[in-house]
């Protein structure tokens, strides 16, 4: 009975996942490959990406619904990057604050200290 089961787990082990990849790794002929497919599927080419030197790929969207940013959206940027700006800026001189030592007062010697001492009515 063990030497049927090790058998099973064996058969089982041995049967695992095997991946295979079918095609090119890289998209011929660049964009105009990737504007090729994408126009087989009835799609525009929206963008390529680029998965370090071994493969790349095409990003295809439904023919006329392009994602352009509306100018509402861009000119928001501004008055962010300004903000975060200024905080970046705060940061740094809260930080340039709290780094710099306090100024230590000057130290009277003993003779100056005795003579401020003799002068005070008692």
């Amino acid at each position: 009975m063990t030497k049927c089961f090790a058998l099973v787990v064996l058969l089982l082990l041995l049967s695992g996942c095997h991946t295979v990849f079918y095609g090119a790794a890289k998209v011929s002929k660049g964009p105009r490959g990737c504007t090729e497919q994408c126009d087989t599927w009835g799609m525009d080419l929206a963008g390529m990406v680029a998965m370090g030197e071994y493969s790349d790929g095409c990003i295809c969207q439904v023919r006329g619904q392009a994602s352009k940013a509306p100018v509402s959206v861009l000119s928001g940027a501004g008055p962010a990057i300004a903000g975060v700006w200024m905080q970046m800026q705060r940061a740094q001189q809260q930080q340039h604050a709290s780094t710099t030592p306090p100024v230590a007062p000057q130290r009277q010697s003993f003779s100056s200290r005795a003579a401020a001492d003799n002068s005070m009515p008692h």
